[in-house]
């Protein structure tokens, strides 16, 4: 009697260190360091850096709704004034350096930019404008909320989630 007692503290013991192993790596998987690099305005190397916090993980919220690979396919994200003007931002974008609010995505299809945008509003990005060939998201506050606009500038948006 008293060894089929052991064998079951052995069994629950085993079986409770098996769960826990799996809670701690799943945990750690979750909290993968984010390459900030990858956010780098082309013209100042580690301005990545200053990409907010939050912003990011609503990136790593959409990332794990879509399952699309949006850190592998970062296209822009923090600008110094002088890279905002020759891409063709806005004077007041959100990109630029300190503000750090914002990122285009690349997506190669229409069907994948939709997918995004809508998974992108599901976890609380309320500013969302879409191109040919990438999405734009930003979560700075300081601008109009539940908005989306198309590309080039005044464009009619393919896809807006907020109509």
């Amino acid at each position: 009697m008293f060894k089929n007692k052991q064998h079951i503290i052995w069994g629950v013991s085993a079986v409770s260190i098996a769960v826990m192993g799996a809670i701690v790596w799943r945990t750690t998987k979750a909290k993968q360091k984010i390459d900030l690099k990858k956010f780098d305005s082309p013209d100042s190397p580690g301005s990545g850096r200053c990409m907010d916090r939050q912003f990011i993980r609503m990136l790593q919220k959409l990332e794990k709704k879509s399952k699309y690979p949006i850190f592998r396919n970062i296209n822009s994200g923090a600008r110094t004034a002088y890279w905002n003007t020759k891409v063709g931002g806005v004077s007041n974008s959100s990109h630029k350096i300190p503000t750090c609010k914002a990122a285009d995505i690349s997506m190669p299809t229409k069907s994948i930019r939709n997918k995004i945008v809508v998974a992108a509003k599901l976890v609380g990005f309320k500013r969302i404008g879409v191109g040919k060939t990438f999405v734009h998201l930003d979560s700075d506050d300081s601008k109009s909320q539940y908005v989306a606009w198309g590309y080039p500038k005044g464009a009619k948006p393919p896809i807006n989630p907020f109509v």
